[in-house]
C-alpha cells in the first residue's frame, strides 16, 4: 500500500500547489486517465470527467462512454461528453486522424474552462515523454519541441508526469480500479503507436533506465527552454514596438535562440534558413510568410522589417484641392501650392512606380523619384507606400519629399493648395 500512499500524496502536493475551483479531467476510460480520476476523486478534489467519444470504434467507442457515465454516475462525479464522427468529417474535410482528434479534443476543453472555470488535467505520463522527445529529436523539433510537456502550462495541469506506464498499471491493479483497454492502441499504423508498441520497448529492454534518463534529460531542456523564453521575450518587447530586428543581433542569436524566436514570433520554424540567408543579402530583399496572419519580412540596411502583407489600395490617400488668393509665405513639406493654368488636365494620386522622374524645384534637370527616397534615406519597407500626385502628363509632387518645378504657383498670384489626407 506504501506506493498507492505514495501517488496519493503527490496528487495531494501536487493540486495543492495548483489551485483551482473545478478541475475538468480529460478521460478517454484507459488506465491513465482512470488512475488519474481515481486518485483525485480519492484526494477528495472537485473533479468533472470530460469525455471525446470519437466514434472511430463503432461498439468500443460507445462501450467506453457507458463506462465513464456508470463510474461517474456511482461517484456522483459530472460528466461532458462530446460525440463527433471524426471519419466523416476527414472523408470532407481530409487532414491527419490524430491531429484532427487534438484539435476537436481541445477545443472541447477551452469551451468548458472558458463558460465554466477551472483547469484542464491531463494524464501524460513519463513513457508519453519519452515517446514526445524520440519523435520530436527524429522530427528536428528544436529545444522547445525536446522540452516536451511541462506539468503546469496556463490552464493545463499534467500531474503524472514522474510516473512511468507501468508504476501506473500496478496503482491501478493495487487498488482494484477498472479501466477500459483502448485496442487502437496496440494497432502500430501511427507513428507514435510504432514507438510506443516496437521501438520503446526494444530501448527499454536494452536500457532499463532509459524512459528516466530521456524525462532527466527533458527538465534539464526545460530549464534550458525557460532561460530561452526569457532571453528572446526581452528582444520581442522591443520589438513589438518597432516591428524590426536589428540584424547585428539576429546573426548574434545560437541556433536555438533563432528558433524559438521565430516560435515567439510564429514564424513557422520551416523559414529559419531563408531567414538566416535574407539577414545575409541584400537591403530591399523580401520573404513572404503563409500561415494565419500574411506577413513579410524585409531586409533594411541594419534591420529585419516584419509587417503584415496588405492590400495597397487602402494605403493610398485622398487628394484634397482648395482654392486660395495666393500662397502662404511660408510652407512646409504637408502641402503644395500650384497655378492651376500650369496643370495639364486633372490632378491623381498613385504610387510611384520604377521609372518615375519628376524636376524638383531647386536643380536642374530631372531625378528619379527612386534616387529621391534613396537620398531621404526612406526605408524599403516604406517605399513601396510612397504616393505621388501627377496631372495629365507630369509628376509634381513627391508627397512629402519633392516638389516638382513644372506648375508651382508664383507670389500673389491665386492658387490651388493640394494636401494629401491618409
Amino acid at each position: 500500500m506504501g506506493l498507492m500512499h505514495k501517488f496519493i500524496q503527490h496528487i495531494e502536493s501536487f493540486f495543492t500547489a495548483h489551485p483551482a475551483e473545478r478541475y475538468f479531467i480529460a478521460c478517454s476510460g484507459g488506465v491513465d486517465s482512470m488512475a488519474l480520476a481515481n486518485g483525485m476523486l480519492k484526494a477528495e478534489l472537485p473533479i468533472e470527467l470530460v469525455h471525446v467519444n470519437y466514434g472511430l470504434r463503432g461498439q468500443d467507442s460507445d462501450d467506453d462512454q457507458l463506462f465513464l457515465e456508470t463510474w461517474c454516475k456511482s461517484n456522483n462525479i459530472q460528466l461532458h461528453t462530446k460525440r463527433v464522427n471524426l471519419h466523416e468529417y476527414l472523408t470532407e474535410n481530409g487532414g491527419n486522424l490524430q491531429h484532427e482528434a487534438r484539435k476537436v479534443r481541445y477545443a472541447f476543453f477551452e469551451e468548458l474552462q472558458n463558460t465554466k472555470g477551472g483547469k484542464i488535467v491531463l494524464a501524460h505520463h513519463a513513457d508519453d515523454q519519452a515517446e514526445t522527445f524520440l519523435l520530436n529529436l527524429a522530427r528536428g523539433g528544436g529545444m522547445m519541441g525536446l522540452s516536451g510537456m511541462i506539468e503546469a502550462n496556463g490552464e493545463y495541469l499534467r500531474p503524472l508526469l514522474p510516473f512511468r506506464k507501468e508504476e501506473i498499471v500496478q496503482k491501478a491493479v493495487e487498488f482494484g480500479w477498472t479501466w477500459r483497454e483502448d485496442r487502437s492502441n496496440s494497432e502500430s499504423k501511427y507513428s507514435r503507436n510504432k514507438l510506443r508498441n516496437i521501438i520503446l520497448p526494444k530501448l527499454v529492454e536494452n536500457h532499463p533506465d532509459i524512459v528516466d534518463q530521456i524525462n532527466f534529460v527533458m527538465r534539464v531542456f526545460q530549464s534550458s527552454q525557460e532561460l530561452l523564453e526569457h532571453t528572446i521575450s526581452t528582444l520581442i518587447n522591443e520589438f513589438s514596438e518597432t516591428n524590426t530586428i536589428p540584424i547585428d543581433t539576429y546573426v548574434s542569436l545560437s541556433e536555438f535562440e533563432k528558433i524559438e524566436l521565430l516560435r515567439q514570433l510564429e514564424i513557422p520554424l520551416g523559414y529559419l534558413d531563408e531567414v538566416n540567408k535574407l539577414a545575409n543579402s541584400e537591403k530591399g530583399k523580401v520573404v513572404h510568410l503563409s500561415g494565419k496572419k500574411k506577413r513579410k519580412i524585409i531586409r533594411e540596411a541594419n534591420t529585419l522589417f516584419i509587417e503584415e502583407e496588405t492590400n495597397d489600395d487602402k494605403l493610398l490617400g485622398k487628394l484634397i484641392i482648395q482654392e486660395l488668393p495666393s500662397p502662404p509665405e511660408e510652407f512646409n513639406k504637408s502641402a503644395i501650392y500650384l497655378d492651376p493654368d500650369r496643370i495639364v488636365g486633372t490632378l491623381h494620386l498613385r504610387f510611384w512606380q520604377i521609372g518615375d522622374r519628376m524636376k524638383p524645384i531647386g536643380m536642374k534637370g530631372s531625378k528619379l523619384v527612386s534616387d529621391i527616397l534613396k537620398d531621404a534615406k526612406v526605408l524599403h519597407h516604406l517605399r513601396k507606400k510612397q504616393c505621388v500626385v501627377t496631372d495629365d502628363e507630369r509628376i509634381l509632387w513627391c508627397v512629402g519629399f519633392s516638389v516638382s518645378r513644372e506648375a508651382m504657383a508664383n507670389e500673389g498670384q491665386a492658387c490651388i493648395k493640394v494636401t494629401v489626407n491618409d
